[in-house]
């Protein structure tokens, strides 16, 4: 599966009228439906479509565990909207779902709207029969992880890459001494810190909350660190100073070179990657 992708607003509503104008009719969606489900770990999903069936248009169970299975079955209802991406589905008809079965479990499903209040109201009404709604944004959403019906190309991301960078101490010896590399990443200037490389901040006395520190051979200044010594505070001046954060707001990502003396005394080189 694939996680963490983002798209913006313009993106998904495209995306979401591609996904809805896909399916011709109700039955195409619900057909779909049956696929989803079952990869969301339902069993025995079955496409109702018999006449007078009170708005249930797929069943499913979620089956128990070990021994226990045949007694724990857990029941669904699901009733499949396929609605226009703008249209807004009224709490009546999430309500009206619940009115079809008597026990177990309602599902509703829909490519529209649907406001909070409604989903809220759906689980929390009457809690013997509660009904999740899954809405437009939310199944375009679970369809692009589980990628049912998404294909994608890979695209790099510096920022990605920064992170990864960051998250990884690079000691380098030249001729003239040893030091500690790290990036600091776009989140570190927003956030105003800067994440101290684990060899740094093991040579740190537990108790000690306070480093002295040279930026670029200045003269020695002291900075707060936090109680598990991961990062620097106080300095967004350095980071101004330095180009990290421009006047117009810009955050530009650079290099930090590490050292520290025996009297514990750090000494930074900040320079382009």
């Amino acid at each position: 599966m694939r996680k963490n992708i983002e798209f913006s607003k313009e993106e998904e509503k495209e995306l979401l009228n591609s996904f809805y104008n896909y399916f011709e009719d109700g039955f195409k969606f619900e057909k779909f439906l049956k696929i989803y489900l079952e990869k969301l770990g339902l069993e025995e999903v079955y496409v109702t479509r018999s006449t007078g069936d009170g708005g249930i248009d797929l069943t499913a169970i979620r089956k128990g565990i070990g021994e226990f299975s045949q007694s724990v079955d857990e029941q669904y209802y699901i009733q499949a909207k396929r609605y226009s991406p703008e249209s807004t589905i009224s709490p009546e008809k999430i309500r009206a779902l619940r009115g079809s079965f008597s026990s177990g479990k309602g599902l509703f499903i829909t490519t529209g709207k649907v406001s909070k209040k409604a989903k809220e109201d759906a689980l929390s009404i009457d809690q013997s029969r509660p009904i999740i709604v899954i809405d437009g944004s939310e199944l375009l959403a679970s369809c692009v992880d589980m990628e049912l019906g998404f294909s994608f190309k890979p695209c790099f991301s510096s920022v990605a890459l920064d992170d990864l960078m960051a998250s990884h101490d690079v000691i380098v010896t030249s001729s003239e001494e040893q030091y500690v590399e790290r990036i600091i990443t776009q989140n570190d200037i927003r956030a105003y810190i800067l994440p101290m490389p684990r060899v740094i901040r093991e040579r740190i006395p537990d108790k000690q909350n306070k480093v002295f520190i040279s930026f670029n051979n200045d003269s020695f200044k002291e900075y707060s660190i936090d109680a598990g010594h991961r990062y620097i505070a106080g300095i967004s001046s350095v980071y101004k100073e330095n180009g990290l954060r421009q006047s117009d707001g810009t955050l530009h990502s650079k290099k930090s070179l590490w050292t520290i003396d025996d009297d514990l005394k750090i000494r930074i080189k900040i320079v382009e990657l």
